[in-house]
């Protein structure tokens, strides 16, 4: 009898199937699966520590809504919420992880900063209201003095403080707090995950994903 059940299990494993005591049947499954070059950091499903470790499945879950959160140390936390009907798969692939406080340099850029325009071609800023090509980013109390793209994120500028804005699980990041509160010139160096920031004469370069040593 016991080699019976087993082997059961093991065919609705293989199938993806699983148990629901709620609903009382078997269901077919979903998988979340986790790609990156990162490979130490925390992954928290549901609030509760599961692995420690990227790449990452989470195999044998059950339809419904789930939410992934990678945390490491000296970096917020990042998250991405999924609603998976059964047999979906919720694929993370290269989340990058920006520091909590980036690394902040005096510079000389071999090229000269110019004053971008309040925000790129297809955003539009209008009562607090971010559309990137007519689809909604998010809204804001006020319109901030300017936003652009930054790979994809959405970095923007509210009085003295820089901040990266995530679309994926709405997370808003202070990077940096300048001594300015007008409109600041700015050079972003996306392929490095750097900002260039202007104050005056001088030049800081903000590295998002390198920590303060402080």
């Amino acid at each position: 009898m016991s080699f019976l059940i087993l082997s059961s299990v093991a065919v609705v494993w293989a199938n993806g199937l699983r148990f629901n005591s709620t609903t009382g049947s078997f269901e077919q499954t979903v998988l979340i699966a986790i790609e990156s070059q990162t490979d130490s950091v925390e992954i928290w499903l549901d609030g509760k520590l599961i692995n420690n470790q990227i790449p990452y499945s989470i195999r044998n879950l059950l339809p419904g809504h789930y939410t992934i959160e990678l945390k490491k140390s000296g970096y917020q936390t990042w998250r991405q919420s999924f609603w998976l009907p059964k047999g979906q798969i919720g694929l993370i692939t290269d989340p990058v992880l920006i520091a909590l406080f980036p690394l902040v340099s005096v510079t000389k850029l071999p090229f000269t900063i110019s004053s971008y325009n309040q925000t790129d071609f297809g955003l539009k800023l209008s009562s607090g209201e971010l559309t990137d090509n007519g689809e909604l980013v998010t809204r804001f109390s006020q319109n901030p003095l300017q936003v652009h793209r930054f790979n994809d994120y959405y970095l923007y500028q509210n009085g003295d403080e820089l901040r990266l804005f995530i679309k994926t699980g709405s997370q808003d990041y202070l990077i940096y707090r300048s001594p300015i509160s007008t409109f600041l010139p700015l050079a972003l160096l996306s392929s490095t995950w750097q900002v260039a920031v202007q104050e005056g004469e001088v030049v800081k370069l903000i590295n998002l994903r390198i920590p303060s040593r402080n």
